[in-house]
C-alpha cells in the first residue's frame, strides 16, 4: 500500500549528494587489501591462519561476537626505505589518475594536499603513505568498475612486485597474492579490488 499516494502526498525533491563522483574512504578499509615485503610471508601465512580460526571460533550463525586486531609485521614497509618518488613514478605510468579529492568517513571532503596521495579513479586508488620522503604503508581501497582500470592496477602492481618484491594480502579474506606472478596478480585484481 502507497500512503503517499493515498494521502496526495509528493516526496521531497532531494538534492544530489554533491560527492556522489568522489573516492569515498572508510575507517574500517584501512590498510585490509595491503600491500607488504615478501620477508612477511610466513608471518602473513600464520596470521591468516589465526584470523580465520578466530572467525569460525566468534561466529555464532549470523554474525561474529568478537573482533582481533593484524599482528605486528616483522617487516614493516617502511623497513625496506623505499622513495616515495619511485613509488609514484610506477604508478603515475599506469594511467591511472593522481587523486585530488576524497570524501573520508569522519573528516569529510579533503582536496588537493589534503588529500591522501593515491592513483585510481573516484571509486578506487592505490594509496601511499609516506613521511620524510619515505614509504611508510601502501594499501587500495575500494574497487575496479573497468576492464582499462583493472588493466592499469595490474601494471602498476606487476611493476611494483617486480621492483620491491612485495604480496598483495587481502585481510578480509585472509588471502595473499605475489605481486611476482602475473597470474596471482590477476587473481589479487579480481578478488580483492
Amino acid at each position: 500500500m502507497n500512503l503517499r499516494k493515498i494521502f496526495g502526498l509528493q516526496p521531497k525533491n532531494k538534492p544530489p549528494y554533491e560527492h556522489a563522483d568522489v573516492l569515498h574512504m572508510w575507517e574500517d578499509d584501512y590498510l585490509m587489501l595491503e600491500l607488504l615485503p615478501k620477508e612477511n610471508l610466513e608471518f602473513i601465512k600464520n596470521e591468516t591462519k589465526r584470523i580465520n580460526a578466530f572467525g569460525q571460533e566468534h561466529f555464532d550463525g549470523s554474525g561474529f561476537t568478537g573482533i582481533t586486531i593484524i599482528g605486528e609485521k616483522p617487516i614493516k614497509t617502511k623497513d625496506r626505505q623505499i622513495r616515495k618518488s619511485q613509488v609514484e613514478q610506477i604508478f603515475s605510468k599506469t594511467d591511472l589518475y593522481k587523486i585530488e579529492k576524497v570524501v573520508m568517513q569522519g573528516v569529510g571532503l579533503l582536496e588537493g594536499d589534503k588529500a591522501p596521495l593515491g592513483y585510481g579513479s573516484n571509486r578506487f586508488a592505490v594509496i601511499i603513505e609516506a613521511k620524510s620522503g619515505i614509504l611508510e604503508n601502501i594499501w587500495i581501497t575500494g574497487s575496479t568498475e573497468t576492464d582499462q582500470e583493472r588493466q592499469n592496477l595490474k601494471q602498476g602492481l606487476k611493476e611494483f612486485g617486480k621492483q620491491f618484491d612485495f604480496i598483495g594480502v587481502d585481510w578480509f579474506k585472509s588471502a595473499y597474492y605475489d605481486l611476482n606472478d602475473e597470474k596471482q596478480i590477476e587473481e589479487y585484481v579480481k578478488n580483492c579490488c
